[in-house]
């Protein structure tokens, strides 16, 4: 199972030299060998310490893989094949996005969408972002559904009408199946009475200029409120 601890997540990621891992301008062959396998993060990954031979040409690469990929690839000391190392590159890539997508989660909650969009603003592909959001998903470090109810809820909090609610949520990034919950929700809610509160607060009584009542009710509109919902909550004034 991946770790559950916090490491620090990097802006961007080193892309890794493919010119090194053909041959050099002596066309020299390329050796790959694995150095060293340590353990780190009290086991949740595996450092692997990769040397790239060719001619008098040298380069070290330490490769971290979790425990899961690991026991999935079981790299052992020796020379290894490209197809090995590239194999290895690429799980300690997806390893390095799960590492960052925990981070950033640390923070607050992300919808899938949302955090593999990060995870591209980061410098990774779309297919590692896209599968390391997936796959903290399935380990339970992401609950849309719940997220969707606790930004309902600081939606609430401000006062916000339905229909701005509804919008936030879709700018977030939730996924259809997420939001399915959403028209329940949102029925269990008073918005006639919150347009009231929302009057309360910021004009403490109706206006009797024209221009300002139409200036209220506009700011009411882009709140989220519908034209039914403002007319009950100026009722009950």
């Amino acid at each position: 199972m991946m770790m559950t601890m916090i490491s620090s997540c990097v802006s961007t990621v080193t892309e890794v030299t493919h010119n090194f891992s053909k041959v050099t301008a002596n066309h020299t062959p390329l050796t790959i060998t694995v150095r060293s396998l340590r353990s780190q993060h009290e086991g949740a990954e595996i450092l692997v310490g990769v040397l790239l031979e060719s001619g008098g040409n040298k380069e070290q690469k330490n490769l971290p893989l979790t425990a899961e990929q690991y026991y999935e690839i079981k790299p052992t000391k020796g020379e290894i094949s490209e197809e090995m190392y590239e194999r290895l590159e690429e799980a300690s890539m997806l390893c390095q996005a799960l590492r960052c997508g925990e981070h950033l989660l640390s923070y607050g909650s992300n919808s899938m969408q949302t955090l593999a969009r990060k995870l591209t603003q980061r410098g990774y592909s779309r297919e590692v972002a896209q599968s390391a959001a997936a796959r903290l998903c399935d380990m339970g470090l992401i609950d849309e559904k719940k997220d969707v109810r606790r930004e309902v809820e600081k939606c609430l909090k401000k006062l916000w009408g339905s229909k701005r609610i509804s919008a936030h949520l879709w700018s977030k990034g939730f996924a259809q199946e997420s939001l399915e919950e959403l028209p329940e929700i949102l029925n269990e809610v008073d918005f006639a009475e919150n347009c009231a509160a929302l009057i309360r607060k910021h004009y403490g009584e109706i206006p009797n200029d024209s221009d300002d009542f139409r200036r209220m009710t506009a700011s009411l509109a882009r709140y989220g409120y519908s034209v039914g919902e403002i007319k009950e909550a100026l009722k009950r004034f």
